[in-house]
């Protein structure tokens, strides 16, 4: 029936011609139909009832996501990654590209305002060095590194620039200085600049910025062991080694056969390790695994013909006496790549430490004496007592319990430490505005008294057999600040050295009370990397965020995402 009326003349129909089918839809006493709304066929509203607050708290969280974790922006502009926010709160509206740009940005300019007060007024020391990206754009980093009255060795990152021009010393400290001058940054502040031993960041520091400059330790050692492992009768087999490791590497038909030895001789299987020259301890480590791969490795050399692979019984024993030699390198560089615990003040106990490592015994072959003396002599060149950074090294070992007896050193050399410290004591009282004979201090230079019937006769005598003592403006006896730092200096100097493995930090902050001046100096001193790890590390951050698909990121951008990726 054609129909093109109303709804009641068709109730009306179906009464009068069709009693039934009208009461079929009312048995059961279900509930008249009603017209649904058009919201029901539409998803839930992201925004109906998810307060403000709530919408710009989840937005932050992501933006700290996304930079934390080097995620690229547009991740949240991801079908997959919408998917997952829906299922967890369908209210929530994912904010555009743009929108979570300016967060970066804003989360950036809070957080460079942070740290600009946090190092406000601070002793600070740098670590720098340069990198170049994939799309062969240079840049300069720059980390700062202080203590804080807690006694906990912090590290910022301050910026990563780029740096267009040629890398000479110059031009790098133009670079190192902007970023000083940007973060408000004193020169007389900086307590010392680590880099490692290129010649264009050496010269920029020390010609340049008159900074101090500290080598990096752990790019030290690093050239001595090269030099070292440059022995003809060393270098064959090492060679060798790097041949086979490349040729597992890269031969999927061996490299599963060499799976299936391990596998049968009973050897954890892993691959071989490759030797890099820029990877510091990584022919230490290629040696460890060969020797460790070594029978199913000469399984599969043998099944194949690979010969020009092979080495001979000699080889390995010689191997094994070089691994013996390269073990404490490799843990005087694990020490020193730390950014928990001072690395500065272990530099030159630990040179002294390799180089009676190093003297050889008898017995051991030409090979091995050749080499050991290759590194004991580079390493003996290196932090020529001449150099600034010897003094400056030598005061942190000073300032730290475990090494403050200065045994590295030589008694000429032991007591010009002490005197450059105690001058240095001396400029932080004068700065604090001399002392009264009141207090720790004047407890420290004449010893508590009690008021026992000798020290009434102290009170009688006063300094008439002692000599007058100095007074203030306000009549007060004053102190001998000289003769109570020097005090100080003694007690110190008599405490039991901590155990190497202990935590200086821990005990200044238990016995800083002890000794007021001293723990103000070593707060400074303690702070600066032996080593330039933490610099480099922000490269390494840098390669994932500048990878190929980000590749024509722009530098500014760089800067942030690296700044907050390492900071967060």
């Amino acid at each position: 029936m054609t129909y093109h009326s109303t709804t009641s003349n068709l109730r009306t129909h179906l009464l009068t011609i069709h009693p039934g089918k009208l009461s079929e839809q009312s048995e059961g006493n279900q509930p008249p139909l009603k017209q649904a709304r058009i919201s029901a066929f539409l998803p839930p509203s992201s925004s109906r009832g998810l307060p403000a607050a709530r919408q710009a708290s989840i937005t932050d969280k992501l933006t700290r996501f996304i930079c934390k974790d080097m995620r690229p922006i547009n991740i949240s502009q991801g079908s997959g990654f919408k998917d997952f926010v829906y299922e967890l709160e369908p209210r929530y509206t994912i904010p555009s590209r743009a929108t979570i740009t300016d967060r970066v940005v804003k989360l950036y300019d809070t957080t460079k305002d942070n740290i600009i007060q946090t190092i406000s007024g601070q002793k600070i020391a740098l670590t720098t060095d340069g990198w170049t990206s994939l799309a062969t754009e240079a840049y300069v980093t720059v980390t700062a590194h202080f203590i804080n009255e807690e006694w906990e060795l912090k590290d910022v990152l301050l910026k990563t620039i780029e740096a267009p021009k040629s890398h000479t010393a110059e031009n790098i400290a133009k670079y190192i200085g902007n970023i000083l001058d940007e973060y408000k940054v004193d020169r007389e502040s900086v307590l010392s600049i680590t880099t490692d031993n290129a010649a264009n960041y050496v010269n920029a520091v020390e010609r340049h910025l008159q900074a101090f400059n500290v080598p990096c330790m752990a790019h030290t050692i690093n050239l001595a062991v090269r030099k070292g492992l440059g022995v003809r009768a060393i270098e064959s087999p090492v060679n060798r080694l790097k041949a086979t490791a490349l040729h597992f590497n890269k031969s999927t038909t061996d490299s599963y056969q060499l799976e299936s030895k391990q596998k049968l001789l009973g050897v954890k299987p892993a691959k071989l390790i490759n030797d890099c020259a820029t990877r510091w301890n990584s022919t230490y480590d290629m040696v460890c695994r060969a020797a460790e791969q070594q029978a199913p490795v000469a399984a599969v050399i043998m099944e194949n013909k690979l010969g020009h692979l092979e080495l001979s019984t000699s080889e390995w024993t010689l191997l094994e006496q070089v691994r013996a030699v390269l073990k404490p390198f490799k843990t005087a560089t694990e020490a020193l790549s730390t950014d928990r615990f001072p690395t500065a003040s272990a530099v030159l106990p630990l040179k002294y430490v390799l180089l009676s490592h190093l003297k050889p015994p008898i017995g051991d072959s030409a090979a091995l004496n050749d080499m050991k003396t290759k590194i004991s002599t580079d390493l003996e060149k290196r932090y020529n007592p001449n150099k600034d950074a010897f003094m400056l090294l030598n005061t942190s070992s000073y300032l730290d319990p475990r090494f403050h007896r200065l045994i590295h050193l030589d008694r000429d050399q032991q007591q010009e430490v002490r005197e450059r410290v105690k001058s240095e004591l001396m400029v932080i009282a004068e700065d604090c505005g001399g002392y009264e004979e009141d207090g720790e201090v004047a407890a420290m230079a004449k010893g508590t008294q009690e008021k026992t019937a000798l020290g009434a006769m102290g009170d009688l005598f006063g300094n008439v057999y002692q000599g007058a003592e100095s007074t203030n403006a306000s009549g007060r006896p004053t102190v001998d600040i000289g003769n109570v730092l020097q005090q100080e200096m003694l007690i110190y100097e008599s405490e039991t050295p901590l155990p190497t493995d202990s935590d200086p930090l821990s005990w200044w902050k238990a016995s800083g009370s002890k000794y007021s001046h001293i723990a103000q100096l070593a707060r400074r001193y303690l702070s600066i990397p032996g080593s330039s790890v933490r610099a480099e590390r922000v490269f390494s951050t840098a390669g994932i965020i500048v990878n190929k698909k980000r590749s024509a990121l722009d530098p500014e951008n760089v800067d942030r995402l690296v700044f907050l990726a390492n900071n967060l």
